[in-house]
């Protein structure tokens, strides 16, 4: 696992361990995931950057990596709806990034529009929960750990936009290179956000962009929809 520190919503950094390969965070028992909208963007970014590793599914039985042991499959309800994460009642707990998406509200489901031209496009997908194949002829949910296909939610990440603009107004000593950075982040946004449902499905929405500039489809929706809007702010 690679050990990030991101900033939180009290002021001090929140150390947080990710498998980019398995799409899941670690939070050791102290520590709670309470990130500042700056934050929730580094993970965004830190996400993105690794969109190229090979992704590896979520095995049945998954253990503490602190002491072994086995995790126990939790559900809970967040803001966001319903979501899950695995947990060792002495070390902290290991969530599937899609699920803190969830517990945080920054997804939503896909509209009619969007299923029916993923079906006639791209065929299957990788479940942005447990990394395990979605035939999309059969379903919008995975048959192997139940959780429902996603894609980032526009409003949700223009509402955290705003609030870094409210943050950058009240510290009034911003670098010219972050706010222009922050209103081009806005304008993307607003351009994901305004765009008909038609035109928000399909193969070239919910491609991935490779660093060496090839497309793929047939990732997780969830990556697919980060990389749209790393792409969009260019």
């Amino acid at each position: 696992m690679d050990r990030l520190a991101l900033d939180g919503k009290l002021g001090a950094d929140i150390e947080v361990d990710i498998c980019f390969a398995c799409h899941v965070l670690w939070l050791d028992k102290r520590e709670s995931l309470q990130l500042s909208a700056g934050g929730t963007l580094e993970l965004f970014r830190a996400l993105n950057d690794h969109r190229d590793d090979q992704r590896h599914a979520l095995r049945n039985a998954i253990v503490c990596p602190r002491c072994g042991g086995r995790l126990k499959l939790l559900h809970d309800i967040g803001k966001g709806g319903r979501f899950s994460y695995y947990r060792c009642a002495q070390h902290g707990r290991l969530t599937p990034f899609s699920e803190f998406l969830k517990e945080k509200a920054f997804v939503r489901s896909l509209n009619p529009a969007e299923q029916q031209s993923l079906k006639a496009e791209i065929k299957q997908v990788q479940c942005s929960s447990c990394g395990a194949p979605v035939t999309l002829s059969e379903g919008f949910a995975c048959g192997h750990c139940g959780s429902a296909l996603t894609v980032l939610d526009p409003e949700a990440v223009s509402r955290t936009l705003a609030e870094l603009s409210e943050a950058d107004a009240a510290r009034k000593s911003v670098p010219p290179e972050v706010a222009e950075a922050r209103a081009r982040a806005t304008a993307a946004i607003e351009t994901l956000r305004t765009r008909r449902p038609d035109e928000r499905g399909g193969s070239m929405s919910f491609s991935i962009t490779h660093s060496d500039g090839s497309t793929s489809t047939g990732a997780d929706l969830l990556s697919a929809s980060i990389n749209l809007l790393f792409r969009t702010l260019g």
